[in-house]
Protein backbone atom coordinates (compact mmCIF):
# COMPACT_ATOMS: atom_id res chain seq x y z
CA UNK A 1 0.00 0.00 0.00
CA UNK A 2 1.46 3.43 -0.92
CA UNK A 3 1.85 5.14 2.46
CA UNK A 4 1.09 8.64 1.16
CA UNK A 5 -2.55 7.82 0.30
CA UNK A 6 -5.47 7.43 2.73
CA UNK A 7 -6.26 3.95 4.01
CA UNK A 8 -8.83 1.98 2.04
CA UNK A 9 -11.40 -0.29 3.67
CA UNK A 10 -9.33 -3.34 2.70
CA UNK A 11 -6.46 -1.95 4.80
CA UNK A 12 -8.63 -2.11 7.92
CA UNK A 13 -9.25 -5.21 10.04
CA UNK A 14 -12.63 -5.11 11.75
CA UNK A 15 -13.92 -7.37 14.54
CA UNK A 16 -17.74 -7.44 14.64
CA UNK A 17 -19.41 -8.86 17.76
CA UNK A 18 -23.20 -9.46 17.76
CA UNK A 19 -25.33 -12.15 19.44
CA UNK A 20 -28.45 -11.70 17.28
CA UNK A 21 -28.04 -13.97 14.25
CA UNK A 22 -30.23 -11.96 11.84
CA UNK A 23 -28.53 -8.63 12.65
CA UNK A 24 -25.12 -10.30 12.58
CA UNK A 25 -25.68 -11.75 9.12
CA UNK A 26 -27.05 -8.51 7.64
CA UNK A 27 -24.40 -6.16 9.06
CA UNK A 28 -21.45 -8.47 8.39
CA UNK A 29 -22.59 -8.99 4.78
CA UNK A 30 -22.81 -5.24 4.12
CA UNK A 31 -19.50 -4.42 5.82
CA UNK A 32 -17.73 -7.27 3.99
CA UNK A 33 -19.11 -5.95 0.71
CA UNK A 34 -17.67 -2.55 1.61
CA UNK A 35 -14.21 -4.16 1.73
CA UNK A 36 -13.32 -4.51 5.42
CA UNK A 37 -11.22 -7.50 6.49
CA UNK A 38 -13.85 -9.01 8.78
CA UNK A 39 -13.80 -11.30 11.78
CA UNK A 40 -17.24 -12.07 13.23
CA UNK A 41 -17.96 -13.23 16.78
CA UNK A 42 -21.27 -14.34 18.33
CA UNK A 43 -20.70 -12.99 21.85
CA UNK A 44 -18.30 -10.89 23.92
CA UNK A 45 -16.36 -13.86 25.26
CA UNK A 46 -15.71 -15.15 21.74
CA UNK A 47 -14.89 -11.64 20.51
CA UNK A 48 -12.28 -11.17 23.23
CA UNK A 49 -10.72 -14.54 22.40
CA UNK A 50 -10.61 -13.65 18.67
CA UNK A 51 -8.95 -10.30 19.46
CA UNK A 52 -6.31 -11.93 21.65
CA UNK A 53 -5.50 -14.29 18.78
CA UNK A 54 -5.55 -11.62 16.05
CA UNK A 55 -5.88 -7.93 17.11
CA UNK A 56 -8.14 -5.76 14.94
CA UNK A 57 -7.97 -2.06 14.05
CA UNK A 58 -11.66 -1.44 14.82
CA UNK A 59 -14.12 -3.32 17.02
CA UNK A 60 -17.84 -2.97 16.31
CA UNK A 61 -19.94 -4.52 19.07
CA UNK A 62 -23.44 -4.84 20.46
CA UNK A 63 -23.77 -4.00 24.17
CA UNK A 64 -26.46 -6.36 25.50
CA UNK A 65 -25.04 -9.87 25.01
CA UNK A 66 -24.95 -13.02 27.15
CA UNK A 67 -21.81 -14.35 28.91
CA UNK A 68 -19.83 -11.11 28.43
CA UNK A 69 -21.58 -7.90 27.39
CA UNK A 70 -20.11 -5.39 24.95
CA UNK A 71 -18.91 -2.90 27.56
CA UNK A 72 -17.23 -5.59 29.67
CA UNK A 73 -15.50 -6.84 26.53
CA UNK A 74 -14.55 -3.27 25.56
CA UNK A 75 -12.97 -2.71 28.99
CA UNK A 76 -10.85 -5.85 28.52
CA UNK A 77 -9.90 -4.76 25.00
CA UNK A 78 -8.76 -1.35 26.29
CA UNK A 79 -6.39 -3.12 28.70
CA UNK A 80 -4.96 -5.18 25.82
CA UNK A 81 -4.76 -2.36 23.27
CA UNK A 82 -5.29 1.23 24.49
CA UNK A 83 -5.32 2.63 20.94
CA UNK A 84 -8.07 0.29 19.62
CA UNK A 85 -11.06 2.03 18.05
CA UNK A 86 -14.38 0.77 19.48
CA UNK A 87 -17.88 1.49 18.17
CA UNK A 88 -20.89 0.27 20.18
CA UNK A 89 -24.37 -0.48 18.83
CA UNK A 90 -27.36 -0.76 21.13
CA UNK A 91 -31.14 -0.34 21.19
CA UNK A 92 -30.97 1.03 24.74
CA UNK A 93 -30.72 4.72 25.62
CA UNK A 94 -30.16 4.33 29.38
CA UNK A 95 -27.71 7.04 30.43
CA UNK A 96 -25.84 4.57 32.63
CA UNK A 97 -24.54 2.90 29.48
CA UNK A 98 -23.41 6.23 28.11
CA UNK A 99 -21.56 7.09 31.32
CA UNK A 100 -19.82 3.72 31.40
CA UNK A 101 -19.02 4.05 27.69
CA UNK A 102 -17.30 7.39 28.29
CA UNK A 103 -15.34 5.91 31.19
CA UNK A 104 -14.13 2.99 29.05
CA UNK A 105 -13.37 5.25 26.11
CA UNK A 106 -15.87 4.09 23.51
CA UNK A 107 -15.03 6.03 20.35
CA UNK A 108 -18.40 5.97 18.55
CA UNK A 109 -21.99 5.12 19.45
CA UNK A 110 -24.65 3.88 16.97
CA UNK A 111 -28.28 3.19 17.89
CA UNK A 112 -30.33 0.20 16.76
CA UNK A 113 -32.15 -0.49 14.54
CA UNK A 114 -29.03 0.18 12.49
CA UNK A 115 -29.15 3.10 10.07
CA UNK A 116 -26.25 2.21 7.79
CA UNK A 117 -25.26 5.74 6.81
CA UNK A 118 -24.80 6.53 10.51
CA UNK A 119 -22.81 3.31 10.97
CA UNK A 120 -20.59 4.12 7.97
CA UNK A 121 -19.96 7.62 9.32
CA UNK A 122 -18.96 6.22 12.72
CA UNK A 123 -16.63 3.64 11.19
CA UNK A 124 -15.07 6.23 8.87
CA UNK A 125 -14.23 8.37 11.91
CA UNK A 126 -12.61 5.35 13.54
CA UNK A 127 -10.68 4.65 10.33
CA UNK A 128 -9.31 8.19 10.29
CA UNK A 129 -8.01 7.70 13.83
CA UNK A 130 -6.41 4.38 12.84
CA UNK A 131 -4.66 6.16 9.97
CA UNK A 132 -3.37 8.93 12.26
CA UNK A 133 -2.15 6.36 14.79
CA UNK A 134 -0.27 4.39 12.11
CA UNK A 135 1.40 7.56 10.83
CA UNK A 136 2.41 8.58 14.34
CA UNK A 137 3.91 5.19 15.08
CA UNK A 138 5.84 5.20 11.79
CA UNK A 139 7.23 8.67 12.46
CA UNK A 140 8.24 7.66 15.99
CA UNK A 141 10.01 4.57 14.64
CA UNK A 142 11.74 6.70 12.00
CA UNK A 143 12.96 9.17 14.64
CA UNK A 144 14.31 6.34 16.79
CA UNK A 145 16.12 4.89 13.77
CA UNK A 146 17.64 8.27 12.88
CA UNK A 147 18.88 8.82 16.44
CA UNK A 148 20.30 5.31 16.54
CA UNK A 149 22.18 5.80 13.26
CA UNK A 150 23.46 9.20 14.40
CA UNK A 151 24.82 7.75 17.66
CA UNK A 152 26.50 4.84 15.89
CA UNK A 153 27.85 7.16 13.18
CA UNK A 154 29.72 9.27 15.73
CA UNK A 155 31.35 6.16 17.15
CA UNK A 156 32.00 4.65 13.72
CA UNK A 157 33.66 7.83 12.44
CA UNK A 158 36.23 7.95 15.23
CA UNK A 159 36.92 4.22 15.05
CA UNK A 160 37.27 4.22 11.27
CA UNK A 161 39.98 6.91 11.22
CA UNK A 162 42.08 5.12 13.86
CA UNK A 163 41.39 1.76 12.26
CA UNK A 164 42.55 2.93 8.83
CA UNK A 165 45.73 4.49 10.26
CA UNK A 166 46.67 1.23 11.98
CA UNK A 167 45.76 -0.77 8.89
CA UNK A 168 47.99 1.38 6.71
CA UNK A 169 50.98 0.49 8.92
CA UNK A 170 50.11 -3.22 8.76
CA UNK A 171 49.81 -3.15 4.97
CA UNK A 172 53.12 -1.32 4.68
CA UNK A 173 55.02 -3.91 6.69
CA UNK A 174 53.26 -6.80 4.90
CA UNK A 175 54.35 -5.30 1.58
CA UNK A 176 57.97 -5.04 2.80
CA UNK A 177 57.86 -8.61 4.12
CA UNK A 178 56.59 -9.94 0.79
CA UNK A 179 59.44 -8.18 -1.01
CA UNK A 180 61.92 -10.07 1.21
CA UNK A 181 60.12 -13.43 1.06
CA UNK A 182 61.24 -16.18 -1.30
CA UNK A 183 58.93 -16.20 -4.33
CA UNK A 184 56.62 -19.19 -4.19
CA UNK A 185 57.50 -19.96 -0.57
CA UNK A 186 55.00 -20.78 2.19
CA UNK A 187 55.79 -17.46 3.88
CA UNK A 188 55.08 -15.55 0.66
CA UNK A 189 51.67 -17.27 0.26
CA UNK A 190 50.73 -16.60 3.91
CA UNK A 191 51.66 -12.94 3.54
CA UNK A 192 49.46 -12.78 0.43
CA UNK A 193 46.51 -13.99 2.54
CA UNK A 194 47.24 -11.35 5.18
CA UNK A 195 47.40 -8.65 2.50
CA UNK A 196 44.13 -9.77 0.92
CA UNK A 197 42.36 -9.86 4.29
CA UNK A 198 43.75 -6.43 5.14
CA UNK A 199 42.32 -5.03 1.90
CA UNK A 200 38.92 -6.41 2.92
CA UNK A 201 39.36 -4.69 6.27
CA UNK A 202 40.23 -1.45 4.49
CA UNK A 203 36.95 -1.69 2.57
CA UNK A 204 35.15 -2.12 5.90
CA UNK A 205 36.84 1.08 7.13
CA UNK A 206 35.55 2.93 4.07
CA UNK A 207 32.03 1.70 4.81
CA UNK A 208 32.28 2.89 8.41
CA UNK A 209 33.38 6.32 7.21
CA UNK A 210 30.49 6.45 4.76
CA UNK A 211 28.09 5.44 7.51
CA UNK A 212 29.48 8.21 9.70
CA UNK A 213 29.51 11.12 7.30
CA UNK A 214 28.21 10.04 3.92
CA UNK A 215 31.73 9.91 2.52
CA UNK A 216 33.01 12.02 -0.33
CA UNK A 217 30.07 12.89 -2.55
CA UNK A 218 29.73 14.37 -6.00
CA UNK A 219 26.06 15.24 -6.44
CA UNK A 220 24.93 15.58 -10.04
CA UNK A 221 21.51 15.49 -11.77
CA UNK A 222 21.22 11.87 -12.91
CA UNK A 223 18.69 9.60 -14.58
CA UNK A 224 18.47 6.34 -12.59
CA UNK A 225 17.42 4.12 -15.49
CA UNK A 226 20.91 2.90 -16.43
CA UNK A 227 21.97 2.34 -12.81
CA UNK A 228 18.88 0.25 -12.06
CA UNK A 229 19.18 -1.81 -15.24
CA UNK A 230 22.90 -2.55 -15.00
CA UNK A 231 23.19 -2.89 -11.23
CA UNK A 232 20.56 -5.60 -10.94
CA UNK A 233 21.81 -7.53 -13.96
CA UNK A 234 25.38 -7.70 -12.65
CA UNK A 235 24.42 -9.15 -9.27
CA UNK A 236 21.92 -11.69 -10.64
CA UNK A 237 24.16 -13.14 -13.32
CA UNK A 238 24.54 -16.93 -13.05
CA UNK A 239 21.54 -17.26 -10.70
CA UNK A 240 18.06 -18.76 -11.13
CA UNK A 241 16.48 -15.40 -10.33
CA UNK A 242 14.44 -13.66 -13.00
CA UNK A 243 14.76 -9.89 -13.15
CA UNK A 244 12.05 -7.47 -14.28
CA UNK A 245 12.94 -3.78 -14.41
CA UNK A 246 9.74 -1.84 -15.03
CA UNK A 247 10.59 1.79 -15.68
CA UNK A 248 8.58 4.52 -17.41
CA UNK A 249 10.26 6.22 -20.34
CA UNK A 250 10.26 9.67 -18.77
CA UNK A 251 12.01 9.18 -15.42
CA UNK A 252 12.82 12.62 -13.98
CA UNK A 253 16.42 13.28 -12.91
CA UNK A 254 17.45 13.19 -9.27
CA UNK A 255 20.43 14.87 -7.63
CA UNK A 256 22.72 12.09 -6.47
CA UNK A 257 26.19 10.66 -6.11
CA UNK A 258 26.35 7.85 -8.69
CA UNK A 259 28.81 5.71 -6.75
CA UNK A 260 26.83 5.84 -3.54
CA UNK A 261 23.47 5.09 -5.16
CA UNK A 262 25.12 2.25 -7.07
CA UNK A 263 26.20 0.89 -3.68
CA UNK A 264 22.59 1.06 -2.46
CA UNK A 265 21.31 -0.78 -5.54
CA UNK A 266 23.98 -3.46 -5.14
CA UNK A 267 23.16 -3.93 -1.45
CA UNK A 268 19.43 -4.29 -2.11
CA UNK A 269 19.88 -6.70 -5.01
CA UNK A 270 22.35 -8.83 -3.02
CA UNK A 271 19.86 -9.02 -0.11
CA UNK A 272 17.10 -10.05 -2.52
CA UNK A 273 19.38 -12.65 -4.09
CA UNK A 274 20.24 -14.17 -0.72
CA UNK A 275 16.53 -14.29 0.18
CA UNK A 276 15.90 -16.44 -2.94
CA UNK A 277 18.59 -19.18 -2.88
CA UNK A 278 16.47 -21.47 -5.04
CA UNK A 279 15.49 -18.76 -7.54
CA UNK A 280 12.57 -16.40 -7.80
CA UNK A 281 11.63 -13.00 -9.17
CA UNK A 282 13.07 -9.56 -8.48
CA UNK A 283 10.82 -6.79 -9.72
CA UNK A 284 12.26 -3.27 -9.80
CA UNK A 285 9.87 -0.45 -10.58
CA UNK A 286 9.92 3.33 -10.48
CA UNK A 287 7.29 6.05 -10.48
CA UNK A 288 6.87 9.66 -9.43
CA UNK A 289 4.98 10.67 -6.31
CA UNK A 290 4.01 14.06 -4.91
CA UNK A 291 4.13 14.19 -1.12
CA UNK A 292 1.94 16.68 0.76
CA UNK A 293 3.14 19.03 3.50
CA UNK A 294 2.27 16.45 6.15
CA UNK A 295 3.34 12.94 5.14
CA UNK A 296 4.17 9.74 6.96
CA UNK A 297 7.88 9.94 6.06
CA UNK A 298 8.52 13.39 7.52
CA UNK A 299 9.93 14.50 4.15
CA UNK A 300 9.59 18.04 2.76
CA UNK A 301 6.63 18.63 0.47
CA UNK A 302 7.41 18.08 -3.20
CA UNK A 303 7.95 15.65 -6.07
CA UNK A 304 9.81 12.41 -5.44
CA UNK A 305 11.03 9.48 -7.46
CA UNK A 306 9.86 6.27 -5.82
CA UNK A 307 11.88 3.12 -6.56
CA UNK A 308 10.60 -0.25 -5.33
CA UNK A 309 12.64 -3.47 -5.09
CA UNK A 310 10.21 -6.39 -4.67
CA UNK A 311 11.37 -10.00 -4.34
CA UNK A 312 9.57 -13.33 -3.94
CA UNK A 313 11.94 -14.55 -1.24
CA UNK A 314 11.47 -15.97 2.23
CA UNK A 315 10.37 -12.66 3.73
CA UNK A 316 11.17 -11.14 7.12
CA UNK A 317 9.52 -11.94 10.44
CA UNK A 318 7.60 -9.11 12.19
CA UNK A 319 10.06 -9.04 15.09
CA UNK A 320 13.05 -8.65 12.73
CA UNK A 321 11.53 -6.14 10.28
CA UNK A 322 12.11 -3.03 12.47
CA UNK A 323 15.79 -4.03 12.93
CA UNK A 324 16.94 -4.62 9.35
CA UNK A 325 18.48 -1.15 8.93
CA UNK A 326 20.41 -1.45 12.21
CA UNK A 327 24.21 -1.73 11.76
CA UNK A 328 25.42 -5.32 12.15
CA UNK A 329 21.95 -6.79 12.39
CA UNK A 330 21.80 -9.88 10.20
CA UNK A 331 19.85 -13.14 10.03
CA UNK A 332 22.64 -14.68 7.95
CA UNK A 333 25.27 -17.01 9.32
CA UNK A 334 28.45 -15.31 10.44
CA UNK A 335 31.57 -15.98 8.41
CA UNK A 336 34.49 -14.32 6.71
CA UNK A 337 32.26 -12.65 4.14
CA UNK A 338 28.80 -12.96 5.71
CA UNK A 339 27.50 -11.20 8.77
CA UNK A 340 29.22 -7.85 8.27
CA UNK A 341 25.71 -6.48 8.51
CA UNK A 342 26.42 -3.01 7.12
CA UNK A 343 24.69 -3.28 3.75
CA UNK A 344 21.20 -2.06 4.69
CA UNK A 345 22.47 0.30 7.40
CA UNK A 346 24.79 1.86 4.84
CA UNK A 347 21.94 2.10 2.34
CA UNK A 348 19.81 3.84 4.97
CA UNK A 349 22.57 6.35 5.72
CA UNK A 350 23.19 7.07 2.01
CA UNK A 351 19.51 7.67 1.26
CA UNK A 352 19.24 9.97 4.29
CA UNK A 353 22.31 11.92 3.08
CA UNK A 354 20.48 12.30 -0.25
CA UNK A 355 17.49 13.83 1.64
CA UNK A 356 15.34 10.80 0.86
CA UNK A 357 13.62 7.96 2.65
CA UNK A 358 13.90 4.16 2.66
CA UNK A 359 11.70 1.57 4.35
CA UNK A 360 10.75 -2.10 4.03
CA UNK A 361 7.52 -4.09 3.95
CA UNK A 362 7.61 -7.87 4.37
CA UNK A 363 5.85 -10.94 5.68
CA UNK A 364 7.33 -14.43 6.13
CA UNK A 365 6.83 -16.46 2.98
CA UNK A 366 5.50 -13.48 1.00
CA UNK A 367 8.71 -11.74 -0.07
CA UNK A 368 9.98 -8.26 0.71
CA UNK A 369 9.47 -4.79 -0.76
CA UNK A 370 12.02 -2.04 -0.24
CA UNK A 371 10.75 1.48 -1.01
CA UNK A 372 13.11 4.36 -1.76
CA UNK A 373 12.05 8.01 -2.15
CA UNK A 374 14.49 10.51 -3.68
CA UNK A 375 13.62 14.16 -4.35
CA UNK A 376 13.17 15.01 -8.03
CA UNK A 377 15.69 17.53 -9.40
CA UNK A 378 14.04 20.62 -10.89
Amino acid sequence: MPENRPLSYSDISLLYVEDDAATREQVSRILSARGYRMTVAENGEQGLAFFREQPADIVLTDIMMPRLNGLEMARALRALSPEIQITCMTAFSDTSYLIESIEIGINQFVLKPVEFNSLFTALDRCQKMVELDRRQRRLEAENIQIKKIEAISILAGGMAHDFNNLLQVILGYVSLARMNAEPGSKIESLLAVVESTSETARELGKRLLMLASGGDVLMLPTNLEHLLQSGAAAELRMTAIKQIVDLPGNLPPVLLDTGQIQQVITNLVVNAREAMPDGGLLHISASTSTLPVINVFGLPQGDYLQVVFEDTGIGITPENLPKIFDPYFSTKEMGSQKGMGLGLALSYAIIKHHRGHIHAESRPGEGTRIHIYLPVYH
